[in-house]
């Protein structure tokens, strides 16, 4: 019966080589999390090419990558990685909700609606992030900014009733969320209400 001789010198450099490649592919995952700008976007490109990911930790990859792209303004290729995280990972809240953002800036408040509530159905994820870095949040920070989005989009929409209710709640889970004060107190505002000073107030204090 023949056998392998597993130290041979053929097989023993195919081993090296896989582990290199394996070692490089978890160095540009690291990178592609880490970094930002042009340096992030060529290393998660280079993790999702390895093939060496898949499920959620591919999802990843591409919602940091398009993350990326966004700040870039790059919004179509932002878009673009945004639903591949999604085919990877069908339950991933945050790219449901950086869709979302990037519907909220071109305006169109319909499709922004329809990715935000899917993503405030599903709740974010551990390691949810926000939409302009890669900051961790917890979950009641990052499920009010789903809320502040959504209810961006109502104001936006002059559904003020619905839009009340999202930023009441996104307000609820972080006090601190300019932008949920800023665009409560501009709805507070449309209707003529006093209440729109004190928001507007708090937040400019917050830096919006």
């Amino acid at each position: 019966m023949w056998r392998r001789d597993l130290k041979s010198p053929v097989l023993a450099a195919g081993l090296m080589l896989l582990g290199s490649i394996a070692a490089n592919a978890a160095d540009d995952a690291k990178t592609c999390t880490k970094e930002s700008g042009d340096a992030a976007i060529e290393a998660c490109s280079r993790a999702i090419q390895s093939r060496h990911y898949n499920g959620h930790t591919l999802a990843r990859l591409y919602l940091n990558r398009g993350v990326e792209r966004r700040a870039k303004e790059n919004y179509d290729e932002a878009l673009a990685d945004f639903g591949e995280a999604l085919k990877a990972d069908k339950k991933y809240a945050d790219a449901y909700f950086n869709r979302c953002s990037i519907f909220n800036f071109r305006k169109a408040y319909d499709s922004a609606i329809t990715e935000c509530s899917q993503a405030i159905k599903l709740g974010p994820t551990a390691d949810a992030m926000q939409a302009s870095d890669n900051e961790k949040l917890g979950k009641e920070r990052a499920l009010s900014d789903y809320y502040t989005e959504r209810g961006f989009a109502y104001f936006k929409k002059d559904d003020l009733i619905h839009a009340f209710v999202d930023l009441d709640n996104a307000i609820r889970l972080n006090p601190n969320n300019g932008r949920a004060l800023k665009t409560r107190g501009l709805a507070y505002e449309a209707k003529g209400d006093s209440r729109a000073e004190a928001d507007l107030a708090s937040a400019k204090r917050l830096g919006e």
